[in-house]
């Protein structure tokens, strides 16, 4: 199967951010934009795995629960991958709740390395993926909408099982692990 580990956002936020996506439509040609459900902050891809591989990874990162309690996340604005002149994939930037990302980002590389999981080679940087598209373009001042900074709780991380088909990506939690909480299985 195909998975990955993210952080789970909000319905309200997916809500303020279909709002988002549906004026930039109008604005920025050649994306394909993510649906409110491939809304979430990924923390790390893991390709095709099979299912007791899954199980395992959540062994590994486990500590996590007990290590960090909910907390605030905000979101910042618009920017684009690799960089607005050549804009691939369109983002939401966070500013406050950035540092405890990273550092159960980090936490969650370490835990994996014990499964000899290779490390995230580029920098990571917290976001939420409103869109993409193949060929890079850049992403205009005059495109960019003007946000609200809005406020959310991070209290869970999900491994999401990620089924290709031809409408998207079908995204089906596989477990979850609840921040200063209980593990929990989902689906």
């Amino acid at each position: 199967m195909r998975a990955f580990l993210a952080i789970e956002i909000s319905d309200d936020i997916k809500q303020y951010l279909k709002t988002i996506i549906k004026s930039m439509a109008t604005k920025v040609d050649g994306m394909k934009w993510v649906n409110e459900a491939g809304q979430h902050i990924t923390l790390k891809f893991f390709g095709e795995i099979e299912e007791a591989r899954a199980w395992k990874i959540k062994e590994a990162v486990s500590m996590l629960e007990k290590k960090y309690s909910p907390f605030v996340a905000t979101t910042k604005g618009l920017s684009a991958f690799p960089d607005k002149k050549r804009a691939r994939v369109i983002v939401i930037t966070l500013e406050k709740g950035v540092d405890n990302i990273k550092m159960i980002f980090n936490d969650i590389e370490r835990g994996l390395s014990t499964l000899g999981i290779e490390k995230e080679r580029r920098e990571f940087s917290p976001h939420i993926t409103l869109g993409r598209r193949k060929i890079p373009m850049p992403l205009l001042d005059r495109d960019i909408i003007e946000m609200e900074e809005k406020t959310f709780i991070i209290e869970k991380l999900v491994l999401f099982k990620s089924t290709l088909t031809k409408e998207g990506a079908i995204y089906t939690p596989m477990w979850e692990i609840k921040l200063g909480g209980k593990n929990g299985e989902r689906g």
